[in-house]
């Protein structure tokens, strides 16, 4: 695995095993993500599903273009995807996540998953299901590798993600070339499965802070009377700027623009499990807390569904300023 400090040689990635994948949950993630794996010399064949059969389709088409398909005609239910050497899960949030694996389903990955296969899960989970999921699937021969993933769909596809694996080393190893040809940036989390997601929660406060600090500082810009566009400029050329402010303040000031890249529920979901957690390590997050609030209020005016730095809309109602155009 090509872990920042030991980054592995083209050659030494050539060794490894091709590998057949499932990807379970193909939006723009997951598809992202099965799509870098069409491409990747270490796969015989790539298997896509998804409750929504218009990806499953459209999926297959690709693999079948990539010569990386199996059968003629795409899988039409879950089970049809559960016999792979590796299985991804890019889901919403645990709770499909624990549904897909453990759920009372018979088809489920527990009970159709091979002996000997892996499952991992790239969804942002708590680290404390992380660590239940592994016990359960270790304990039936199965490897997991826990396996949070940060870069958006336009990263994904080009297999450029951030990743944060964990758990055994027998497990990692099986995904090894495969985690290569999905991420740039692999960062190997010691101390087993459970500890990608902590740091990925970890991640996520700051995300989820920056983006509400973007329309905190915009709409403060905005109240004040002074040109937004040129104070977003001033910013992202000066010791302020961040990552989500240069990338969310622009959809922020730009109105037309429709595209969902991440829905403000994520935020809530995400922060809410960053809560939970500090909670019970009686770690306090204040400012972590307001963020949540705020996506909390964007939900509840129905902005759920929306762009995430549509959390705009509740400092615009609190302020009576309007900042995109």
């Amino acid at each position: 695995i090509k872990d920042h400090s030991h980054p592995l040689t083209e050659n030494q990635s050539d060794k490894f095993p091709q590998r057949s994948v499932a990807v379970i949950g193909i939006g723009a993630m997951g598809g992202g993500m099965a799509r870098a794996l069409l491409a990747s010399s270490k796969t015989k064949f790539v298997l896509g599903y998804d409750r929504a059969a218009n990806l499953v389709e459209t999926f297959h088409k690709d693999s079948v273009a990539a010569q990386k398909h199996q059968s003629s005609d795409p899988p039409t239910t879950l089970d049809k995807v559960l016999n792979t050497d590796v299985i991804i899960l890019m889901l919403v949030n645990e709770v499909q996540c624990d549904e897909i694996c453990f759920g009372p389903e018979s088809s489920n990955i527990l009970n159709c998953a091979k002996k000997g296969s892996c499952v991992m899960v790239c969804s942002t989970v708590t680290a404390k299901w992380a660590k239940k999921a592994n016990g359960i699937f270790r304990s039936k021969g199965i490897y997991f590798v826990d396996c949070p993933v940060s870069g958006g769909p336009a990263r994904a596809l080009t297999g450029h993600l951030t990743m944060m694996p964990s758990g055994d080393q027998e497990s990692l190893s099986f995904t090894e070339g495969l985690l290569d040809d999905m991420g740039k940036d692999i960062h190997i989390i010691k101390g087993g499965a459970g500890m990608g997601s902590t740091a990925k929660m970890v991640h996520q406060l700051l995300a989820g802070v920056h983006i509400c600090c973007a329309a905190e500082a915009l709409a403060l810009a905005a109240k004040a009377g002074v040109n937004v566009e040129q104070v977003y400029n001033i910013v992202n050329s000066a010791a302020g700027a961040s990552w989500m402010f240069t990338d969310r303040g622009q959809r922020m000031l730009n109105a037309n623009d429709k595209e969902v890249k991440s829905a403000l529920d994520i935020f809530v979901k995400d922060l809410d499990i960053v809560y939970s957690e500090a909670r019970e390590l009686k770690c306090p997050i204040p400012i972590a807390s307001a963020a949540l609030q705020q996506f909390i209020s964007g939900s509840s005016m129905g902005f759920g569904k929306k762009d995430d730095s549509q959390v705009l809309k509740v400092y615009e109602s609190i302020t009576g300023v309007s900042i995109s155009k």
